[in-house]
């Protein structure tokens, strides 16, 4: 399931990133707040969309809902594996736990950096020394060449010693106001949350994407409160230009928001603050609302018509089943392909309608037990799929034969469900 949700991050996570970007175009560039609330659900949702459709099939049972109920019939047959399904299984059962494996040592990899950010801000915060003639939460280092917030759930202001001798005091005033900024908008802790998701979800592209948007409208969206609280843009424009001119290139620790993340960040915010636009320092709660709400609805289509890729344990449901015919001594058919002896009934959740197909991958040992099963063609609903998994492993199946001996083959479990006559 885990690989499952992650593959499915990657092309889900298109049609999420898609659905931002269409919005955020309509939303004003001088609406930083709701630009930045925006793509912070977008990162969510790139997290949350992939989990719902892989584990849920509300949407499935919804559109269900809607259609017209009726019984029906199910005929079933088995059909031998042509070689590039036989192979593509056996790879992809292969693959598996590779990737798996791959995931969790790039995540530990990104955790650990994380760690050591985590670190080197501790450290920061214990060595700085108070500012004096600052307010209070306002502290210098000579560790860090650009102004930072430190700390989570007690934030302070750390300017770098360098840079209180080449700012003008009314720049280090905005500097230190733009920093506030980031605290009282509990960027700390949402910036903490965006690095989580990017450090799980490293090899997804749509998740740097957001990211670096939220991270590009967070900067944005504080130089708006600079500019509320002190005014005039030009002048604060050109104190991030002093900034850009006096500040060292230096690595910013991941899991602090920083003023300065690059001299070309610096440069199309001052490029911003020079339009004359109103700014927007609330977040517009419709435009929001509205992307929240396609977001749920693309949730609910996905888990309706996306395919289900399902994979059983190999060794589950091999306990307890009847015994397969055996080959008769005198050896009649030297070579057969496995049938289904007795074909089990899927026990489909009530309400649901019979319609459709579904062609599950099994494996059939030389006992005629089934050891794994696979759904290879959904019927676009979780629950029908999972029904006809479990029938097709509670079938009884007479082995594949081949010169006189029972050998294991993978076959197609084919179930299709006719509807009957509407009342």
């Amino acid at each position: 399931m885990i690989v499952t949700t992650l593959f499915n991050g990657l092309w889900q996570g298109a049609a999420i990133f898609a659905i931002a970007y269409a919005v955020s175009r309509v939303v004003s560039k001088q609406d930083s707040a709701t630009r930045y609330a925006l793509w912070f659900a977008t990162l969510l949702a790139l997290v949350i969309v992939p989990i719902l459709t892989t584990a849920s099939n509300t949407g499935s049972l919804l559109l269900e809902a809607l259609r017209t109920h009726s019984t029906g019939t199910m005929h079933v047959s088995l059909l031998p594996v042509g070689p590039f399904v036989r192979h593509a299984g056996m790879w992809i059962e292969a693959a598996v736990p590779w990737t798996l494996c791959i995931w969790l040592l790039g995540m530990g990899v990104n955790i650990v950096r994380l760690g050591r950010s985590f670190l080197r801000i501790h450290q920061i915060r214990r060595n700085a020394r108070v500012l004096g003639g600052a307010d209070r939460g306002v502290f210098t280092s000579e560790e860090i060449s650009v102004p930072i917030v430190a700390g989570f759930f007690d934030p302070v202001v750390v300017i770098p010693s360098a840079l209180l001798a080449q700012l003008a005091p009314t720049d280090l005033k905005r500097i230190i106001e733009h920093e506030r900024a980031h605290i009282r908008r509990k960027d700390p802790l949402s910036n903490l949350v965006q690095r989580l998701i990017e450090a799980a979800l490293f090899f997804n592209p749509w998740v740097r994407f957001a990211g670096a948007c939220v991270s590009a409208e967070r900067e944005t969206a504080c130089d708006d409160w600079v500019v509320e609280k002190i005014g005039d843009p030009c002048e604060y424009a050109a104190c991030l230009a002093t900034l850009a001119h006096a500040a060292r290139p230096s690595r910013v620790p991941l899991l602090t928001p920083s003023a300065f993340q690059s001299r070309h960040a610096l440069v199309s915010r001052i490029e911003r603050l020079s339009s004359t636009k109103p700014r927007r320092l609330r977040i517009n709660a419709y435009a929001l609302g509205v992307t929240i709400v396609i977001f749920i609805v693309t949730t609910l289509a996905l888990q309706a018509l996306s395919p289900a890729l399902a994979l059983t344990p190999a060794h589950a449901g091999a306990q307890g089943l009847p015994a397969a015919t055996t080959v008769a001594a005198t050896c009649a058919r030297p070579n057969s392909e496995a049938l289904v002896v007795t074909a089990a009934q899927p026990d489909l959740p009530h309400g649901l309608k019979l319609h459709g197909a579904v062609n599950v991958v099994v494996t059939i040992a030389p006992s005629g037990h089934v050891t794994s099963a696979t759904v290879l063609h959904s019927s676009g609903n979780a629950a029908i799929d999972g029904a006809v998994i479990d029938a097709a492993r509670r079938s009884t199946y007479s082995p594949k034969i081949v010169n006189c001996s029972p050998v294991q083959g993978r076959y197609v479990f084919r179930a299709e469900f006719e509807p009957g006559p509407s009342p």
